[in-house]
């Protein structure tokens, strides 16, 4: 460990003279580069990190951690019973059923293709976060007679502007498995009242996704009585799904083919972990190009300080001890501007979330999403004062070697 003569030394070697109290020209500007990559890595971190939160937070608020299907592609027989089952594993919270299908809406000559989930409302809310997203009417509107004493619809805030319909009006849903007549398969059509609009913020959904009761929807699609198309089940841990997931799988055997919402959205979720990744190592650069200041800071002491570490050397010094002077003024640089750059960050992060807006007709969020992980300054962190380190070895070991005898002659 270096003593107080080390660190002495080396604070006076980082000041403009030696009877100045400031930082040299040189000093400040390998300060300032490493501050500002990591202010900049520390920002774009927790952009990056808030998106994905954010991301995974809209697709969670509308699917459940878990989706229970035959993997053969047949509705799910029994599902009271199935639903036992996986009620009893650990870590799992609730079960609902659901039925899905496609089907064509229609109104006013304007069709459009949706994808029609049937949910009951008491025991989606205990799975989804749909009932937040509701704009316009309730998810329990789906059980209550309309006006029109037809059955009950739930629209997307997209598909609903593009059927120009709003709650009250009707629509017509358009089977593409059509039903058997005297006359052969015609379409089958029912009219459905909207009930109520809702809008998650992601386009898939808003854009395709109609809601019906439980008992509608199966009637309509044609699933038999007392089946389903799957479960869609909730955890404690979002991160324990995949586990779970492959628990179900060994409970439940063949056909059964439970899926986590990892799986369900890996390309989408590894493009994020993978763009992240990336875009860390490519602003950790800039921290890097920092650390050439840092060299080159440390090899114009040396230069310059030439005589006076060769009288250290005459006094005494070992090589250990030069060596460690210099390897204390390029780390002292790297904290003094990893500290300055964590709140310069700090208020990029705050500036980006309060002051930014976003167009809501393109993105899904108003404005930029920011997490700040203890991790993430942690990671920044140690790789500035890491490769601030790193650059103190060229120039510190040859302040080293430095012979005193040639350092002297022509003084």
């Amino acid at each position: 460990m270096p003593g107080w003569f080390e660190w002495k030394i080396a604070i006076r070697y980082l000041r403009s003279n030696r009877r100045s109290r400031t930082l040299s020209l040189q000093t400040i500007i390998s300060i300032s580069g490493v501050t500002v990559g990591v202010a900049a890595l520390m920002a774009t971190l927790a952009v990056m990190t808030g998106f994905q939160h954010k991301l995974r937070s809209k697709i969670l608020g509308i699917n459940s951690h878990i989706v229970l299907t035959d993997g053969r592609g047949v509705p799910l027989a029994h599902p009271e019973s199935i639903a036992a089952i996986v009620q009893q594993l650990p870590g799992v919270l609730h079960v609902a059923p659901f039925v899905m299908g496609q089907a064509m809406l229609s109104a006013d000559k304007v069709v459009a293709g949706a994808v029609l989930r049937g949910v009951s409302p008491d025991e989606e809310e205990k799975v989804t976060r749909l009932q937040r997203y509701m704009v316009r009417g309730q998810l329990h509107d789906l059980i209550r007679p309309a006006a029109a004493k037809r059955p009950g619809i739930i629209l997307g805030e997209d598909l609903a502007d593009h059927l120009n319909l709003d709650v009250g009006d009707t629509v017509d849903i358009i089977s593409p498995n059509g039903t058997p007549s005297a006359f052969g398969m015609i379409p089958k059509i029912r009219h459905f009242a909207v009930v109520g609009i809702f809008k998650s913020g992601l386009y898939e959904y808003d854009n395709t996704l109609a809601l019906l009761s439980l008992s509608e929807s199966a009637r309509f699609l044609g699933i038999p009585a007392g089946s389903v198309s799957g479960l869609e089940i909730q955890v404690a841990h979002i991160m324990d799904a995949s586990r779970i997931a492959r628990e179900m799988a060994t409970r439940l055997g063949y056909p059964y083919w439970p899926r986590s919402w990892l799986q369900m959205n890996k390309n989408l979720f590894s493009a994020l972990f993978l763009e992240k990744t990336v875009m860390f190592i490519i602003l950790v650069l800039i921290v890097l190009v920092a650390s050439f200041n840092i060299i080159s800071t440390l090899t114009m002491i040396v230069m310059d300080k030439g005589k006076e570490i060769a009288i250290l050397k005459t006094m005494g010094a070992t090589e250990g001890q030069i060596r460690k002077i210099f390897m204390i003024d390029g780390v002292l640089i790297g904290l003094v501007g990893t500290l300055l750059g964590l709140p310069i960050g700090y208020l990029i992060c705050f500036m980006l979330e309060h002051f930014y807006r976003l167009p809501n007709d393109v993105y899904f969020v108003s404005h930029i999403p920011v997490i700040i992980r203890s991790r993430d300054i942690l990671s920044v962190s140690i790789s500035a004062i890491g490769i601030s380190f790193l650059a103190t070895l060229y120039p510190s070991s040859q302040a080293a070697k430095l012979d005193p005898i040639t350092a002297l002659r022509y003084e």
